[in-house]
């Protein structure tokens, strides 16, 4: 195990370099001036305020000049001060990163809460109608948009019903009890998604290993079919289900954008938009760069899990 993560730790510190040497690159080549942008109209009456400014932000400097700042920033964990309004960029990062975790984890968590029992019956009792609640739901799952699904939730459980608030975001150190009547519309909008694909793949999977030699024999020896399902079958049937929700896990952290901007939850996917469209590239810079080192972070995990779920493929 000691050898599996000091490798695992060195192929992610590798891929962290050249993943930030790509959105250096990239960030630079996009179109747009963002001292014109910051300075709006003084720009075109005063060439000596964009050139001083300009100055002040380093963006004269030579770009290999920048580029080993930047590195040497990341070193530090200091990914420079936000062009439009002058906040560091790690103060930032750390206000908005939790929040976007907060509503991956608790997708994940319905998704699996909800998607794997109801594999299990889809899967021993298809014709029942449990089994037919889990074959609707995989099929919604999978079919419907995000966006679409979010909008069916606003009008029905905060318009119609009047359950829970439409969108906002309330500090949990401020009222824990509205900061979770906050959250639950954005989690369920994304965990609903990952139900689907749950369901359909616990149920795959359990019917595969139920057809397995050792399965027949744990039932021959005469062992509850609860017992062989959920003590021999269920464990085996996880390990790709557990990879399907790591990599979802980690798609989600770019593909947020829609949830948060639908909700108005201040996460990181609303932060890289915004950064985006003002041309504020520390913020950018930063933004990006956590998105991808959590992603790397989350693949080593699926690694862990994997070992956890199933001894066989644990690393020695």
């Amino acid at each position: 195990m000691p050898r599996f993560l000091a490798h695992r730790c060195a192929a992610a510190l590798v891929t962290l370099f050249i993943v930030s040497t790509l959105i250096f690159t990239i960030i630079h080549l996009l179109p747009g001036d963002p001292v014109l942008i910051l300075l709006g109209e003084q720009a075109v009456s005063s060439p000596e305020v964009v050139a001083k400014v300009r100055h002040q932000l380093r963006l004269d400097q030579p770009l290999h000049v920048q580029y080993l700042g930047w590195l040497r920033g990341l070193v530090r964990l200091d990914f420079g001060v936000s062009l439009q309004n002058a906040v560091p960029v790690a103060q930032e990062l750390r206000t908005r990163i939790p929040r976007s975790l907060e509503l991956i984890a608790a997708s994940l968590l319905i998704a699996a809460a909800v998607g794997v029992p109801l594999g299990v019956v889809g899967a021993r009792a298809p014709a029942s109608p449990l089994g037919w609640v889990s074959a609707l739901l995989a099929v919604l799952g999978l079919s419907m948009p995000v966006f679409v699904t979010g909008v069916v939730f606003v009008v029905v459980f905060s318009l119609k019903l009047g359950l829970v608030p439409s969108s906002g975001y309330v500090p949990p150190g401020e009222d824990l009890a509205g900061h979770l009547l906050y959250a639950v519309l954005p989690a369920v909008t994304l965990g609903f998604g990952f139900v689907g694909v749950v369901v359909r793949m616990t149920r795959a999977s359990l019917l595969d290993v139920l057809g397995k030699a050792y399965v027949r024999t744990a039932r021959a020896k005469g062992l509850p079919e609860r017992g062989v399902i959920y003590r021999h079958a269920l464990a085996n049937a996880l390990v790709p289900v557990v990879t399907v929700l790591g990599v979802r896990a980690a798609n989600l952290l770019g593909g947020m954008v829609i949830v948060e901007s639908l909700f108005n939850w201040p996460g990181l996917s609303s932060l890289l938009v915004r950064s985006a469209y003002d041309r504020d590239y520390p913020m950018l810079q930063g933004a990006l760069f956590s998105i991808l080192t959590m992603f790397i972070l989350i693949s080593l995990l699926i690694d862990l899990l994997h070992g956890w779920v199933d001894p066989r493929i644990r690393p020695e």
